[in-house]
């Protein structure tokens, strides 16, 4: 036990000790070849296979969640982002070698070089996968990790560091503090070079503000209010399957889960009909196929029910659930749907994070479009129509960072791409060849294929402002044109 450390209370967390272990382990590492890294990326792949059940059991013990939704989002989603890291990091990061116009007599090569140690703060909603994916791409950088998380869901964020060591990556490349608050800003403030946040909108604030003082650049993927719109030629079977799916999988605590839904009016109560037999469907408290997991931070109940109450007084009309419910020491919100929910109402404008879908019927669709994006949160959305081309059409209008025709909660699954939002829902991206390069600097360098006799814009200048501005219009006149389109 630390010295300072009273008798049954726990040490203080060494976060600089952590941060310094880690920033001693980086120039090995950052010297390691792309292609022994991937190496040990893909050895980490086959550790989470292999050790499947013991993560689930991990996250199912933390946080009760219902272990097909942790085989999901947690195992599964875990193995396809290093398989994407295994398999692409060398060509993300490889060399480029641009024309360099007008100094023909030069050659340039942009390195991706990685930025240092990495700060990791990780959530309790998915405390595996959203503490795995970020670190293993900083460690796919070059970068080295201190992991920070989430107090609610530690062991899941150990789980994390013990499987990279066994993945083969070399001491000190992941270090992990736990505790509270305090410590990840403690961490955020410290001698790190990139900062990688999930979390809610207020977290990430506090973080871009605790940054903001050192200038170290901040990866954060926040809250969001998803929207759903829903056309008159959609299958709306599919899309009321699709909506009890995305609003309720994980008990709705997802950031990207559906959170409003936005329908024309001409089949909106054929639509609400098609919901009800959808979230029939649903229960919770066990095990089964079609069973919802638990509220995994209990204090969340309240501002739930708050949203919930003050749309019914508001004039909507609750269809199914709105209660909690508690299971076996677990705490529960029943599948809720409502209809004639207000555009104002809280339960359209907060984020809810809880299964509960608000149904508002709008005229057309460029309504649908324009309240989608009254809203300061921008993560992802889908558009639901026959007509693929007036799909694209729209999600073109949506401010999000993210949209999916047809479909819902499905550009996370795809590693390759890279997943973020606007607004207050973050800054950068996670994932895909951008979200690697977050945790690296673009460095050019230049060198000279021929020497010139001598260098004109050296003093002596040759010539004055007429000789320079005549230069100007030769290299740049109207000779240049515009690009053409391919």
């Amino acid at each position: 036990m630390d010295a300072d450390a009273a008798p049954g209370r726990p040490a203080p967390v060494d976060v600089d000790g952590a941060v310094a272990a880690a920033r001693c382990a980086w120039p090995a590492w950052a010297r390691t070849p792309v292609g022994e890294r991937e190496a040990r990326l893909a050895a980490l792949r086959q550790v989470v296979l292999d050790r499947a059940e013991e993560i689930v059991s991990v996250v199912a013990a933390g946080t009760g969640r219902h272990p097909a939704d942790i085989a999901i989002a947690e195992v599964m989603h875990s193995a396809a982002h290093l398989d994407w890291l295994a398999r692409h990091t060398a060509r993300a990061l490889t060399v480029r070698r641009p024309f360099v116009w007008p100094l023909v007599t030069k050659r340039a090569a942009i390195h991706h070089r990685p930025r240092g140690v990495a700060a990791v703060l990780a959530p309790w909603n998915y405390p595996f996968l959203l503490a795995l994916l970020p670190t293993v791409t900083a460690l796919a950088a070059g970068c080295t990790v201190v992991l920070k998380p989430s107090e609610h869901a530690p062991a899941a964020g150990a789980l994390v560091a013990r499987l990279a060591a066994e993945a083969g990556f070399p001491p000190g490349a992941v270090q992990v503090v736990q505790g509270g608050p305090e410590v990840g800003e403690r961490l955020v403030g410290g001698d790190v070079d990139v900062v990688a946040v999930t979390g809610s909108a207020a977290t990430g604030r506090r973080v871009a503000e605790l940054a903001a003082r050192r200038l170290t650049p901040v990866v954060a993927e926040l809250g969001g209010k998803d929207a759903m719109i829903v056309l008159a030629d959609a299958d709306l079977r599919r899309a009321a399957r699709a909506a009890a799916w995305g609003a309720c999988f994980n008990a709705g605590q997802s950031c990207v889960s559906i959170e409003r839904l936005y329908v024309v009016r001409s089949v909106h109560d054929q639509l609400v009909a098609e919901l009800e037999a959808a979230f029939d469907e649903l229960a919770v408290g066990g095990e089964g196929r079609r069973d919802i997991g638990p509220v995994v931070l209990p204090g969340l109940l309240p501002a739930l029910e708050r949203q919930v109450a003050e749309a019914v007084a508001g004039g909507a009309r609750l269809h199914r659930g709105g209660r909690r419910v508690r299971v076996a020491g677990r705490e529960y919100f029943e599948p809720t749907l409502l209809s004639d929910v207000a555009q104002g109402a809280a339960i359209v404008q907060e984020e809810s994070f809880g299964p509960v879908l608000p149904v508002v019927a709008v005229p057309d669709e460029e309504t649908a479009v324009r309240l989608a994006n009254d809203s300061p949160y921008g993560l992802q959305a889908s558009v639901w129509t026959a007509d693929r081309v007036r799909g694209r059409r729209l999600a073109t209008r949506l401010r999000v960072g993210g949209v999916a025709i047809n479909d819902c909660l499905v550009n996370y699954a795809a590693p390759g791409l890279p997943f973020g939002g606007v607004g207050a829902s973050g800054t950068g991206r996670q994932g895909g060849v951008e979200g690697l390069r977050a945790y690296c600097f673009s460095q050019t360098v230049t060198d000279s294929l021929l020497r010139p006799p001598r260098e004109l814009q050296w003093f002596p200048r040759l010539g004055g402002a007429r000789l320079w501005t005549g230069v100007a219009r030769l290299l740049y006149g109207r000779w240049r044109g515009v690009r053409p389109r391919r």
